[in-house]
């Protein structure tokens, strides 16, 4: 959902003005998985439970109910013409990056339209669920959804991928892959189910099995998956090209108490540079038990918004004992301070689920780190 501009994420506001609409909204509201907030007219209020935070009255003019849930919401559900909705959003839209999802449903609760901020805000996705809980039909004109195609701005969205690529390239990819141009995926890293239909991709699109041979190849627009930080500009100079960053790395930490974020933040962007790794595939970070509480490592988490995960001695020792030609180094200091032989490499394996690490222990006075 969008944010950028203040909309409280994952929260809908669902308006009507007219005795059909509020009762439709009503049905509605009690069968929403959502958070939501319901906002009725006066005149079409029926009891006194409809206050409290789930429940607004207002009077009319409408457009400044609608303006305020605009701002303030991550998708709005009107029961309202398109026609009257569209005027009232006009001078208050932006960008699909930016703008809440919008869906509209006729009096006679018929149809369910997406009309703004389909693919990014989510509206196609919401007009199908309001469409089955009231029995109307959605009505959705995303060409993507229209054709079957993939959705160039979508992909990997359910697993939590990134989209690096400016709004003019993904653009044009988007057109290259509607218009039936030749179009290239390379994936190097993420999950393989980013294709959720039964049917093939469409004929214009090619999966490759290497990079060189999509950098080889006539397609007109690449769509790169992977989570290392090569020269693809260079390599893919003649193509217009979206990467997906998806969040396919862990990385096991261990340091000293009392170690600034800043020093293992430091540590952190180094490794990853070195090593020709994407910061925004970070996954999660592990590290020992003992840790936990420890400031530096919360904050380090924090700040790139991915769980901090703790593991036993018994755990990490285990990984010497049953792995031992996936860890690199065996500490007796550790093993004599905190009872583990290493903590770094074996988190790093434990949290991925890996027989193997990306990078193996690097270490620093205070500080060890490991990829996986």
């Amino acid at each position: 959902m969008a944010t950028e501009k203040g909309n409280t994420p994952d929260r809908t506001a669902i308006i009507a003005l007219t005795r059909n609409g509020a009762r439709m909204a009503r049905t509605l509201a009690g069968a929403f998985d959502r958070e939501y907030t319901l906002f009725l007219d006066r005149r079409f209020r029926e009891d006194a439970d409809e206050d409290g935070d789930a429940f607004e009255s207002f009077d009319l003019p409408l457009r400044p109910v609608v303006e305020r849930a605009f701002a303030e919401y991550s998708s709005l559900v009107l029961f309202l013409s398109a026609g009257a909705t569209i005027r009232l959003l006009a001078p208050l839209l932006e960008s699909k990056q930016v703008d809440p999802a919008v869906v509209c449903i006729d009096d006679a609760g018929a149809f369910c339209v997406s009309l703004i901020s389909g693919h990014v805000g989510g509206a196609d996705q919401l007009a199908q669920e309001v469409a089955r809980h009231l029995g109307a039909k959605a009505v959705i004109t995303s060409a993507s959804h229209a054709t079957g195609t993939l959705a160039v701005d979508l992909l990997g969205r359910e697993f939590g991928w990134r989209v690096i690529a400016d709004s003019t390239a993904i653009t044009r990819a988007s057109a290259a892959v509607i218009n039936g141009q030749p179009v290239g995926i390379w994936q190097g890293a993420g999950e393989p189910g980013w294709w959720p239909h039964e049917t093939p991709l469409p004929e214009n699109i090619t999966v490759y099995p290497a990079l060189d041979d999509l950098a080889a190849s006539a397609c007109n627009a690449a769509l790169i998956i992977t989570d290392t930080t090569g020269a693809l500009d260079t390599l893919l100079a003649d193509k217009i090209t979206v990467v997906y960053r998806p969040r396919s790395l862990v990385v096991g930490m261990g340091c000293r108490r009392g170690v600034p974020v800043e020093e293992l933040e430091s540590l952190l962007a180094e490794t990853f540079q070195e090593n020709g790794l994407s910061l925004e595939c970070l996954a999660g970070i592990a590290t020992a038990e003992i840790k936990r509480g420890e400031p530096g490592l919360e904050q380090l988490a924090e700040r790139h918004g991915v769980p901090l995960s703790f593991f036993q001695a018994e755990e990490l020792n285990e990984v010497f004992e049953t792995s031992p030609g996936a860890v690199t180094s065996k500490s007796e200091r550790a093993h004599g301070l905190v009872g583990v032989w290493g903590v770094a490499e074996p988190a790093a394996l434990l949290t991925a689920g890996a027989g193997e690490l990306l990078v193996t222990r690097k270490k620093t006075a205070r500080a060890t780190i490991a990829i996986a």
